[in-house]
């Protein structure tokens, strides 16, 4: 029987007993119970295997709160914003919902609960939680952090005889390991690929080998980079290409995160990721895979910590805050909810709850990698790249940056001239900063 036909069948039973039920009398305890249990509404957005953990959690935080119920609200991320949007304008939004910095900028701080002195943050990085505050005000708690890396084929590079780098390392000494590989494979194997394009090493290769100062590449409304920076990060990828250290620009164009990558098909040693890639490459390939955070400053020390691209935040407009609270402090502090949700968010935001999924029997072993290099990098002295600013100016100057960057990989133009053609263009398009 499906399910229309079981819905019918049962509809049809209660309408039957109903006539003999109808004098009964409510008992006294159950609507009292019912009267006094708060509802709250949670929206976010995810795959499957996220919405089944975030249900989960829901159930725990229900039963160590029996006065507190959560209306769940889940989707994709298509259109998500556009109706947390509309929501707050006619006054109808959940009282707490998933969001990104990018979003809440969007919202503006008013359309937020404010959660100075309610919000537990032990176990919170204060770097991250200032990256996500709005006028001064803590608006919400990050919930998942992820950090930028070098995957590694850790077998290619036994057969090879080259040890990979070890922290504390510069650019520099990756420069040097990826010339040795190119070398001592006899140009069989690249160093890496090219990452003259790639916006995200740009901007740790500013922070970390240059030492700009923060912001870096951007503040929250315009970008802060200059002529001098950009000229030296082209010429560093320009320098490795002339020495047949990394891949050539039409071969590296070909390579992502998937079977596709070249890391995978054994034609380069390293590629830059997101740590939480590193399970679904680990599947690609029988070869065993390791990673390593990105170079440090050689100077300071300085490295770009993890970042945040989920925020937990509440309606300014929720009639019940200290129960949004409770929840609130329950999804980034609670063991158990820890255990439900696992990494589908990304690594869990406090100290306590990684070391709780560390202790899980049933995580992934590329999951506890993620979560290590998360902890390594947390250890660090480093800086929180700020949200780009909103607004389309975004995209086209990274656009910018990847077109230029190419053009200079493909002999078209110099780097000294690529420099130039890049800050006037974004100068013309964008009013500098």
């Amino acid at each position: 029987m499906n399910f229309k036909k079981w819905s019918i069948a049962l509809l049809s039973a209660a309408v039957l007993i109903l006539p003999a039920c109808s004098k009964a009398e409510p008992d006294a305890g159950t609507a009292n119970s019912a009267a006094d249990t708060v509802e709250l509404r949670f929206a976010w957005w995810g795959s499957e295997d996220r919405h089944t953990a975030t249900l989960e959690a829901i159930k725990i935080f229900e039963e160590k709160h029996p006065g507190i119920k959560i209306l769940p609200e889940y989707s994709g991320f298509d259109g998500y914003e556009s109706k947390i949007q509309a929501q707050i304008a006619g006054n109808s939004a959940p009282d707490l919902f998933q969001s990104t910095g990018e979003i809440n900028v969007r919202l503006g701080a008013d359309s937020l609960l404010p959660l100075d002195g309610v919000l537990d943050t032990t176990g919170m990085s204060d770097s991250i939680m200032e990256s996500v505050a709005m006028d001064g005000k803590t608006v919400g708690a990050y919930i998942g952090l992820a950090g930028d890396a070098y995957l590694y084929d850790e077998t290619l590079l036994k057969q090879l005889g080259v040890e990979p780098p070890v922290p504390p390392y510069s650019w520099d000494d990756l420069a040097a390991k990826f010339k040795e590989i190119a070398e001592k494979s006899g140009g069989k194997v690249y160093g890496a690929v090219d990452s003259s394009v790639a916006f995200d090493i740009f901007k740790n290769y500013g922070i970390t080998a240059l030492d700009a100062s923060a912001p870096f590449p951007n503040s929250d409304s315009a970008f802060t980079f200059t002529e001098e920076q950009i000229r030296s990060y082209y010429q560093y990828w320009d320098d490795l290409r002339k020495a047949g250290a990394v891949a050539p620009p039409d071969l590296s164009a070909t390579s992502d995160d998937s079977a596709n990558s070249l890391l995978v098909k054994g034609k380069a040693a390293f590629v830059p990721i997101a740590s939480s890639s590193f399970s679904r490459l680990q599947s690609q390939t029988k070869n065993t895979l390791n990673m390593i955070m990105l170079p440090q400053s050689a100077k300071t020390g300085v490295t770009v910590t993890p970042g945040t691209s989920q925020v937990l935040v509440a309606s300014a407009k929720t009639k019940h805050p200290q129960e949004v609270a409770e929840f609130i402090n329950f999804f980034v502090h609670d063991t158990d909810a820890a255990n439900a949700l696992k990494t589908t968010r990304g690594v869990l935001p406090t100290t306590q709850q990684q070391e709780a999924l560390l202790a899980n029997a049933d995580l992934s072993e590329g999951d506890k990698k993620n979560i290590d290099l998360i902890q390594q990098l947390n250890k660090l002295e480093g800086v929180v790249v700020v949200p780009p600013p909103s607004g389309p100016q975004v995209l086209g100057w990274k656009g910018l940056i990847e077109k230029v960057g190419q053009e200079i990989a493909f002999g078209k133009i110099s780097v000294d001239d690529g420099a130039k053609k890049l800050m006037k263009e974004v100068d013309a398009a964008y009013g500098g900063k």
